[in-house]
């Protein structure tokens, strides 16, 4: 296990989505490396620090301009 496969896997890790063995290259992997024990614990901490914000309205312009976005992907995928 690299920093750089780590990484990859960061999301799917945090998120128990990863099977026993990969799971156990990764604790081995940050056994040794301290850099990406504090990496992995600064993304827990921001997972726990955005959870906490209120949810806010999604300005109008925004949301015409992701429906336009949508819109023009599917005429293009189909």
């Amino acid at each position: 296990m690299t920093c750089r496969e780590l990484d990859e896997l960061l999301f799917e890790y945090i998120q128990g989505e990863l099977d026993a063995d990969l799971c156990e290259h990764i604790s081995r992997h940050l056994s040794d490396c301290r850099p990406c024990v504090d990496y992995v614990e600064t993304y827990r901490i921001t997972i726990q620090l955005t959870r906490r914000l209120p949810a806010a309205p999604v300005p109008p312009e925004l949301a015409e301009r992701l429906q336009e976005a949508l819109r023009s992907f599917k005429e293009h995928e189909g």
